[in-house]
């Protein structure tokens, strides 16, 4: 049984980034069910070295916030090819939150150019999590910075497979979205 009320309000969140910088992760982190995804084996030489399968149109999870507050998360694929996808799931969501891989060079690079496309074509506030920095090989936060090199974009460090960091993106990204809208009224 639905225990949602008709004053329920829904809100639309994208996850995008590189292939490989955490984007499912953090929808499987927090997720209220297993979310839905649309894995398929990877064809491009570069992402098989990263993996096996990579979303190819989004996965989708949510979160219910309380009775009256629903979150729907969905995450881009990565790859520029599906650029179509990062538009259709744009429609309609509060903020983006950008993933960015700090052991890998080339996603850095790729993210830079998704942050460049989003904000390029979407007003909406944007949140950048640097992920995967407990790894031996991962370059220094700031140095990433450097590299995404967008000093107006609010950033983070944030492990994707810990719900307290992921919860920490989430609080982040709505408080930017409030002082978005306040200082639009």
């Amino acid at each position: 049984m639905n225990n949602e009320s008709k004053n329920t309000a829904y809100f639309k969140l994208v996850i995008s980034g590189s292939v490989n910088s955490g984007k499912t992760t953090f929808v499987k982190t927090i997720s209220e069910f297993d979310p839905i995804t649309t894995d398929e084996y990877a064809t491009e030489e570069n992402v098989k070295v990263l993996k096996g399968q990579t979303t190819v149109a989004m996965d989708y999870g949510r979160r219910t916030i309380d009775e009256d507050v629903v979150l729907h998360i969905y995450a881009t694929p990565g790859q520029e090819r599906f650029n179509f996808m990062w538009d259709v799931l744009v429609e309609g969501a509060f903020g983006v939150i950008f993933l960015a891989d700090s052991t890998d060079l080339d996603s850095i690079s790729n993210t830079k150019k998704i942050i460049k496309y989003f904000s390029e074509k979407f007003n909406l506030p944007y949140l950048l999590c640097v992920t995967k920095l407990d790894m031996p090989v991962s370059i220094d936060y700031k140095e990433v910075l450097k590299l995404i090199d967008k000093q107006d974009l609010f950033a983070i460090p944030c492990n994707t497979t810990q719900k307290e960091d992921v919860r920490t993106a989430l609080i982040a990204l709505l408080s930017l979205a409030i002082d978005k809208a306040a200082a639009q009224t």
